[in-house]
């Protein structure tokens, strides 16, 4: 069975469950062995947001380009982002905004690699910046309510980025009663999906030697499934729009 959000499919609003209904159903013996499901290949696209309307607002002052100060308020497009992908997205919201440009924009984005932390460096004596309760303050490093200015120029985070709010995904069905143990956990996981790509691509997992699953609970007539995916913390995660897709083989003997 290929399964796909796609077409011909119920889809939740965040594109993170679907289900369809099995014309004519699926009919395994009531006398059927060893009946098991197992997860062959699967795609889904690496755009879950880590940016939402929940962490995207950020408050700045500084001069515009008369060299008055002015207070703008930057709003982030959902997406997911990298670092200097936040970078570039604020320059251009202070820009649309008019604040001061040349020679530098109003504030930069520094990697610190060897800590895994973010550097906000305020390029002008009376720059701030507001981390509020609905900033991306957490992704950056830092604590809700802190306000940035000058001294110091560079303002190391407190905290490690967190830019990797996944690290994997998850593929749940209702084919399954149990699936994959996670931990000292059931919840009907049939697959394990690993991002092995960059951001904005779509992930291609093919299993080896995929497990074969448990179930006995599809003995008799089933007439609709159910797939969802999660992150590796077992929570539904937001599609963006994608589509995601899972092959499966059922077997059994007689």
């Amino acid at each position: 069975m290929l399964a796909s959000s796609g077409a011909g499919s119920q889809v939740s609003e965040d594109g993170s469950r679907f289900s369809f209904q099995l014309n004519p159903p699926l009919e395994i013996p009531q006398h059927a062995k060893n009946i098991t499901v197992s997860a062959e290949a699967a795609t889904v696209w690496w755009t879950v947001p880590n940016i939402t309307n929940q962490n995207n607002t950020l408050s700045i002052v500084g001069p515009d380009l008369n060299d008055v100060l002015q207070t703008y308020s930057i709003s982030l497009p959902q997406g997911l982002y990298d670092l200097s992908q936040v970078e570039s997205a604020v320059h251009r919201a202070l820009e649309n905004q008019g604040a001061k440009s040349d020679p530098e924009p109003l504030i930069s984005l520094l990697a610190d690699d060897s800590t895994q932390k973010v550097i906000v460096r305020l390029n002008y004596a009376n720059v701030q910046v507001f981390f509020g309760p609905s900033s991306p303050h957490k992704i950056l490093g830092f604590v809700e309510g802190t306000t940035l200015s000058r001294p110091p120029t560079n303002n190391r985070a407190p905290f490690v980025a967190q830019f990797n709010q996944i690290n994997s995904f998850l593929i749940h069905s209702s084919l399954v009663n149990q699936g994959l143990r996670v931990n000292n956990k059931y919840s009907s996981v049939i697959a394990q999906v690993l991002i092995d790509v960059a951001p904005g691509s779509q992930i291609v997992s093919k299993e080896f030697n995929p497990p074969r699953l448990e179930a006995s609970n599809l003995r008799g007539k089933t007439d609709r499934v159910e797939f969802w995916l999660t992150d590796d913390k077992d929570r539904a995660v937001n599609t963006n729009g994608e589509i995601f897709t899972v092959r499966v083989s059922i077997r059994w003997t007689e």
